[in-house]
């Protein structure tokens, strides 16, 4: 089903020889990990801290600092410090694995984390091995929910309704059928693409040029893609993939007099894809989930201004949600044994600072609309349009 399944397989080989590696370490140590694990409730957190994706996953980790600094001041989780050992993904496949690896080793209670969903993909079966309960904060491609696994669940819901979101909007409110549908081949923008041709087609609709344009995420010259685009007569473009390919994308395409409409999945959502844009960011649009608002958020962004001296990211919010909601769920099941959290993640409902947190059967964060943002002055506000769906 997606183009990235052998990347993700080989990412995956070095969990014999990592856990090997980590038995010794181990005994050499004297168990010291383990020994702190029963201290202690200790949270691995696995995001991209180096990269192109670097901004966000340091946005979210500091969210989960805040949160795991909170419930320690107020007694920590029945009487255990939270602790977060954290390991660079890199948005990377192989980087995602060997972390989830590490983390596994390093006796971890539980897992949250991840932004990209090609590092959760590879990541998903080493801890669902391992019996770990995983909340992905913002990883929601929705191939993370294919597999069965009864241990991991989404703050952020399933990314699955990015492409009916696209097309309803480029058909009722841009009035554009000729869509040409362009990804960065990883795991998140193959799955968001391939549902995109899908939606198009099933609405009447045309997928400009007749196929995806994939992309390697490391492209930095988009000539060709942009030539093929303006051959294929689209009148719009829609970009499944991460916001700092997309900036470059965008400023190429309105540099070579490309004015068709632009949508950006909720992957491309970012305000460093606006400084990265610039000019070209203005009057461009992208989906997302409904964003959460309240006095909660207020709160929440106002404790991390303070702590950070900067402004929270788009997915911070969720990281610090993931990180109470580990809490709650463990002091819900008055244990921090992995399959009591499990099962109690499973009956949550928890009020975060991003609303309600319910769970279907698959770990998909249910009760979460999407909604089209646009660029206007340099800042990301709802559009005054939304699509029917």
């Amino acid at each position: 089903m997606f183009r990235n399944l052998k990347a993700m397989s080989v990412a995956t080989t070095g969990l014999l020889v990592m856990s090997l590696a980590a038995l010794s370490i181990g005994v050499q140590s004297g168990g010291v990990a383990a020994a702190a694990a029963k201290s202690n409730f200790v949270i691995g957190v696995p995001l991209p801290m180096t990269g192109a994706e670097a901004a966000s996953g340091n946005e979210i980790f500091k969210a989960e600092e805040l949160a795991a600094s909170q419930i320690n001041a107020a007694g920590g989780v029945l009487g255990h410090k939270v602790v977060l050992i954290e390991e660079d993904s890199a948005c990377d496949a192989t980087t995602a694995a060997n972390a989830a690896n590490l983390l596994v080793t390093k006796h971890v209670n539980a897992i949250v984390g991840e932004y990209c969903s090609t590092d959760a993909l590879p990541e998903e079966p080493i801890f669902s091995r391992a019996g770990l309960p995983v909340i992905f904060a913002a990883a929601n491609s929705p191939a993370l929910l294919t597999f069965g696994y009864k241990d991991i669940f989404l703050a952020l819901n399933s990314a699955a309704e990015d492409s009916a979101t696209a097309v309803a909007f480029f058909k009722q409110d841009l009035k554009e059928t000729n869509i040409a549908i362009v990804d960065d081949q990883s795991a998140f923008g193959v799955a968001i693409a391939d549902s995109m041709q899908a939606d198009v087609a099933a609405d009447g609709m045309t997928v400009a040029g007749g196929s995806i344009q994939a992309v390697p995420n490391t492209l930095v010259d988009f000539s060709s893609v942009i030539a093929a685009i303006k051959s294929s007569g689209a009148t719009g473009v829609f970009w499944t993939g991460y916001y700092a390919q997309a900036a470059l994308f965008v400023k190429q395409l309105a540099a070579a007099g490309v004015t068709a409409p632009f949508v950006g999945d909720s992957a491309a959502f970012d305000p460093t894809f606006i400084t990265g844009a610039g000019a070209a960011a203005e009057g461009t649009y992208v989906t997302s989930a409904v964003a959460p608002s309240g006095a909660a958020l207020n709160k929440f962004t106002a404790q991390y201004r303070k702590k950070f001296h900067s402004a929270p990211g788009p997915y911070s919010a969720y990281g610090y949600d993931g990180i109470k909601l580990m809490a709650n769920a463990a002091a819900k099941a008055k244990s921090i044994k992995d399959p009591k959290i499990i099962a109690a993640l499973h009956k949550t409902n928890y009020v975060g600072v991003t609303g309600r947190f319910t769970f279907a059967p698959d770990g998909d964060r249910t009760g979460i609309p999407e909604e089209i943002l646009t660029v206007t002055s340099g800042a990301y506000v709802k559009n005054s349009v939304q699509p029917k769906l």
